[in-house]
């Protein structure tokens, strides 16, 4: 592991101009924060290779430890990079993401100050350290993702990347920064933190979610689509699906993929469907289509979120190829009874 250093170095022009990553990578991790790309116009870690951005689909491994030095030069020749951070066992982030006055009151109330803070499109992330005991949480009024507590395998997009939404840099607005001030130095969250949070929210109409049921199958992939049927709040809202809202005990949407502007898209226990289409979809599907990356980024995306032990490493066997023969070698079985 790098050892955790304070610099006051600032980046050169030319540096700044090649990408946020190069500009900002090497500084967060000489600080202990664990700074890997992320995909241009995307809040998501990425991966550069043969001219074209990926989705990254193992970024979660640098929870675990910092990039290498060989990493961090290989990065920076990524065009357009971003930079978020891992988020290890002690780093703690709070996204607050209203600018509501009283909201941000009543949160603030509660949550310690921090001296290291960024804003993208609204609201804002405040950085702090904290236990293992302490895990993510979402906190939702009505329909509206308010706060975010993220831990332990989890990521955040840090300053100068460029934001999805707006186009605009995101910006550190405080003096101090995680480029010069190391975890060592951020203030202590208490570990009841998530209820102190709820409890601030609850005159809102913060209502904390169902509580968790974990499904069944046969293989770690049945397991998790039977899971997020069962547990659509610890997922859905993440996928920033254009017209989502509560529907019963699960959600309408639309399925953006196809380009239509109706809320044909029904989540429900039964299943996934889409009605302006007739088609059904499975958790797993509905994130790779959404997020538009492989099945092995899509499981892990939800395995995070629905507490179940992801898969850290790729063993080279395309488990795609292997369900669309075993869907075909189905199909031909059907016509030849």
């Amino acid at each position: 592991m790098r050892e955790s250093t304070v610099t006051t170095r600032t980046p050169s022009r030319s540096e700044a101009a090649l990408s946020p990553y190069n500009a900002a990578g090497a500084r967060l991790v000489d600080n202990g924060y664990s700074a890997i790309p992320v995909m241009p116009g995307t809040k998501r870690p990425g991966h550069f290779s043969l001219r074209q951005w990926r989705g990254a689909s193992q970024w979660q491994r640098y929870c675990e430890r910092l990039p290498t030095d060989l990493e961090l030069a290989f990065w920076s020749t990524w065009p357009d990079a971003g930079v978020c951070v891992a988020i290890d066992h002690r780093l703690k982030v709070i996204d607050i993401d209203t600018d509501d006055p009283e909201l941000l009151a009543a949160v603030l109330a509660v949550v310690p100050d921090s001296g290291v803070k960024k804003r993208g499109a609204k609201g804002f992330s405040g950085f702090y350290q904290g236990s293992a005991a302490i895990v993510s949480a979402p906190f939702s009024v009505g329909d509206e993702r308010v706060v975010d507590l993220l831990c332990f395998g989890r990521q955040t997009v840090l300053p100068p990347t460029l934001h999805s939404t707006t186009g605009l840099p995101y910006h550190w607005i405080t003096d101090d920064t995680l480029l010069d001030v190391s975890i060592d130095q951020l203030p202590v969250l208490p570990d009841d933190i998530a209820e102190l949070l709820a409890g601030a929210l609850e005159r809102f109409g913060y209502v904390p979610a169902a509580e968790y049921t974990r499904g069944e199958g046969d293989s770690l992939w049945s397991e998790i689509n039977s899971t997020a049927l069962n547990n659509f709040s610890a997922w859905v809202p993440d996928l920033g699906l254009p017209g989502l809202y509560r529907s019963g005990d699960g959600y309408r949407a639309i399925a953006k993929w196809r380009d239509v502007t109706n809320a044909n898209l029904s989540f429900h226990r039964d299943g996934i469907k889409d009605w302006g289409n007739d088609e059904s979809h499975s958790p797993i599907d509905v994130v790779m289509k959404v997020l538009g990356v492989d099945l092995h980024t899509a499981t892990n995306f939800l395995a995070e979120r629905l507490r179940i032990h992801q898969i850290t490493a790729n063993d080279g066997f395309d488990v795609a190829a292997f369900i669309e023969r075993q869907k075909n070698n189905a199909l031909q079985r059907t016509f030849h009874v």
